[in-house]
């Protein structure tokens, strides 16, 4: 559901190509009753699905929808759902209503928070998966494994593609306002940030940016350790962490989003001097933020090896 997005059109990519999957049907609102190649040029000669209103009875139902329509679409399904929106990730009602800034019409729907390489037993055994978002999930998978290191509040300082903002333009998301522009957005209320504390066990100051390019999010941490740290020592400590983790690969230095744009993998850098300790993250927001997680989430709930479907690697250049 929610097919004609940026997202949505990415899960719709991978599915195409796994081996055990067939999309019964897909879903949007103003583009019902076009081809959904119309919409998705990249996709000629692959599909000849054709977007509807309602959705086709199925087994698992991908929702790529605003968090307003998810809550008042996830009641009326069945089968097993994954949902891409930020409906249902916090387990906080009141932090949902904060930083949402809208009662929630759905409260109560037995979610779990998805994100494999934390959540995977759960992930597994569950009817309903809420994907972590994509600043969420880069910022998460840096700071988890100092959770019980850390000392006070982690900065979280992050940057994202102008894919982040969906395909409809708005004032500050649209190509004009964004191409070769750079600005922070949202100071201390970003709805990421309850999430992002929620998932790492961690006090978290985040600040997100717009920065001038199209696909990826880039996150820099800065956390103080409650004892001292050398570089071999916290690259050993985050390598032990994410063992037999296909998704994390974990390098000395700053990872680059161009070597994970187009792939589900999140790239981590570490570095430690002393008490001071710094990760940098990069993922495809789209994908390992977004459609390619919830196909990872989707392989588990269905019984498939976790990587089908997904294990290609990132463009180079």
């Amino acid at each position: 559901m929610g097919a004609s997005g940026y997202i949505g059109g990415e899960a719709v990519r991978i599915l195409i190509g796994h081996p055990y999957v067939e999309i019964v049907g897909v879903t949007a609102n103003e583009h019902a009753g076009k081809r959904l190649d119309e919409i998705h040029p990249n996709l000629r000669g692959f599909t000849d699905l054709v977007l509807t209103k309602e959705p086709a009875p199925a087994e698992v139902t991908l929702l790529s929808l605003p968090h307003e329509e998810s809550m008042h679409v996830v009641p009326k399904l069945k089968g097993k759902v994954i949902d891409l929106s930020g409906a249902f990730r916090l387990k906080s009602r009141e932090a949902f209503e904060t930083y949402y800034k809208m009662a929630h019409g759905a409260w109560g729907e037995p979610f779990v928070y998805g994100i494999p390489e934390l959540h995977r037993e759960q992930i597994r055994a569950a009817e309903k998966v809420a994907v972590g978002g994509c600043f969420s999930t880069a910022a998460i998978l840096s700071l988890r494994p100092l959770r019980d290191l850390a000392d006070g509040t982690a900065i979280v300082d992050g940057k994202t593609g102008s894919s982040g903002g969906g395909n409809k333009p708005g004032e500050k998301t649209h190509h004009p306002f964004r191409a070769g522009s750079f600005f922070a957005y949202e100071p201390f209320r970003h709805r990421h940030t309850p999430e992002i504390e929620q998932e790492s066990g961690l006090q978290v100051l985040f600040q997100p940016h717009s920065a001038p390019m199209v696909r990826g999010v880039f996150t820099t941490s800065y956390v103080t350790l409650r004892r001292p740290m050398t570089d071999e020592e916290i690259q050993t400590h985050y390598r032990k962490f994410y063992q037999g983790e296909r998704f994390v690969r974990v390098a000395k230095g700053t990872p680059n989003v161009r070597n994970v744009a187009g792939s589900n993998f999140i790239d981590l850098g570490v570095a430690a001097n002393g008490v001071q300790a710094i990760v940098w993250a990069a993922i495809d927001n789209l994908i390992k933020g977004g459609a390619g997680q919830a196909v990872q989430c989707l392989n588990l709930m269905s019984g498939y090896e976790e990587g089908t479907g997904l294990m290609q690697p990132g463009g180079n250049p």
